[in-house]
C-alpha cells in the first residue's frame, strides 16, 4: 500500500468511512496522475501524500452526505478536479460536472478521471458564461473550493442551481466572510442551512450549506469583472 493511500485510509478510518478498497484505488490512480502531470505543469501546490490526502481527496468529500441521490452537481473552478472527483469516486451515483476555464486544468481532469475510471463532465468555460446558457439553474448542487470571497462565489454559484438545490462553499476561517456575504445570499434567495466541520485536529476547513429559495433575475450573474469590483 502506498504512502497516499495509507494516509487517505488512516483518515477516514479514524472518522468513522470504510470506503471500498476499489474507491481508494481511484483516488490513488487520479493522484498519481496528478504528480505525474504537475511536473510539467502547476496544477496544484500540494503534491506530498500525506497533505494531498488530507487536503485535497478527504476534504472534498467532507459534504457528502448532504447531497441527494443521482444529484447533477457542478464544480464551479475545478482547478485539478477538487472537489468533484473525490466526490464522484465516492458517489458514483452523482453525475459530475467540472466547470473550469483554463484548458490545461480541463485537459487534467479529462486525463486523471480516465485513469480513475469515473465519468466527469468537463466543461472549459467560465461559470457565468455557462449560467447565461441552457444549463441556467439547472443542476441540483454547486460546489466550490475556488479561492474567491464567499459573495463572490454566491453570484458565480446560484444561478447554475435550481430552485430547492444546494449550494456547497469549501471555506477555512469563515465567519468574516459570511457576515459580509448576508446581503447577497438575500439578493440570490440563499439561505444557510448548515456549516460542516472537518473533523481533523489542525485543519480548519468547512463547508456552507446554502439552500436555494427562489428563482434569481435574469441579470445574474452579472458579468465577471462587476461581480469582483463591486461584489453583492
Amino acid at each position: 500500500m502506498s504512502e497516499f493511500t495509507q494516509e487517505l485510509t488512516a483518515l477516514f478510518t479514524e472518522n468513522g468511512l470504510e470506503p471500498a478498497k476499489r474507491r481508494l484505488s481511484q483516488m490513488e490512480a487520479y493522484y498519481e496522475e496528478l504528480v505525474a502531470v504537475n511536473r510539467m505543469h502547476n496544477l496544484t501546490a500540494i503534491t506530498a501524500p500525506k497533505d494531498a490526502a488530507l487536503r485535497h481527496f478527504f476534504d472534498s468529500v467532507a459534504p457528502q452526505a448532504v447531497i441527494p441521490e443521482g444529484a447533477a452537481v457542478a464544480d464551479v473552478g475545478s482547478g485539478a478536479g477538487f472537489p468533484i472527483v473525490p466526490l464522484k469516486i465516492m458517489r458514483g451515483d452523482i453525475r459530475a460536472t467540472a466547470v473550469e476555464s483554463a484548458g490545461k486544468k480541463c485537459a487534467f481532469i479529462e486525463r486523471g478521471s480516465k485513469a480513475a475510471e469515473i465519468d466527469v463532465e468537463v466543461l472549459c468555460t467560465r461559470a457565468e458564461e455557462l449560467a447565461r446558457g441552457p444549463r441556467r439553474e439547472s443542476f441540483d448542487v454547486c460546489v466550490s473550493r475556488a479561492v474567491a470571497q464567499l459573495r463572490v462565489l454566491a453570484e458565480l454559484c446560484a444561478p447554475l442551481v435550481r430552485q430547492g438545490g444546494l449550494f456547497l462553499a469549501y471555506k477555512g476561517e469563515y465567519e468574516r466572510e459570511l457576515a459580509e456575504a448576508q446581503n447577497a445570499a438575500e439578493t440570490l434567495n440563499l439561505e444557510l442551512a448548515d456549516i460542516i466541520k472537518l473533523p481533523c485536529e489542525g485543519y480548519a476547513h468547512h463547508v456552507l450549506v446554502f439552500r436555494k429559495t427562489g428563482m434569481l433575475s435574469p441579470k445574474y450573474p452579472r458579468r465577471y469583472a462587476q461581480i469582483v469590483k463591486t461584489p453583492l
